[in-house]
């Protein structure tokens, strides 16, 4: 394999790639959120209709209203702390023995090797150090038969997951 794409990383394809990244974290504070915020409401409509209003169904919607916003605000916040990863030219270079990426004046060389995890979630592909630190791609910088042939390879690997 040996495929070579450039492209201008915008602030959207950071925001994409944070949630890809942390996918379980993203779905937890949707779902959490959501969870809280729906048994407020029941809450407060049962103590509505019962005798009075009471303070703790508020605690449920302002718990909730904050994971909600959390999950909305955190890969755009991220994004923007990352300002130095777009607006410059980025190549990107795949091939058998290692990711090779030149951003500005900035090169990298990694051996597939020193990957944990390599996989494609949502539209991207993620190339994991640890749970930590990733370098994510979009998908859209590829073709659809250059796609083809990076999941073909990841698998071979054996360290390939794809999730869309």
């Amino acid at each position: 394999m040996h495929i070579t794409a450039s492209y201008v990383p915008t602030e959207r394809d950071i925001a994409d790639g944070v949630v890809a990244f942390r996918r379980g974290l993203f779905r937890m504070l949707g779902v959490g959120g959501l969870t809280l915020v729906g048994l407020g409401l029941v809450v407060l409509l049962i103590e509505a209709l019962g005798s009075g209003m009471e303070f703790w169904p508020f605690v449920f919607l302002g718990f909730g209203g904050a994971m909600l916003g959390l999950r909305l605000w955190a890969p755009f916040q991220a994004a923007r702390a990352n300002k130095h990863m777009h607006g410059d030219v980025c190549q990107v270079t795949l091939t058998d023995e290692a990711y090779r990426s030149v951003i500005g004046s900035k090169r990298a060389e990694i051996p597939w090797s020193d990957f944990r995890k390599l996989r494609s979630v949502d539209d991207q592909w993620i190339f994991e150090f640890n749970p930590q630190q990733a370098i994510m791609v979009p998908h859209r910088i590829f073709s659809d038969a250059e796609n083809d042939e990076i999941g073909g390879f990841l698998r071979d690997r054996g360290r390939g997951r794809s999730r869309r």
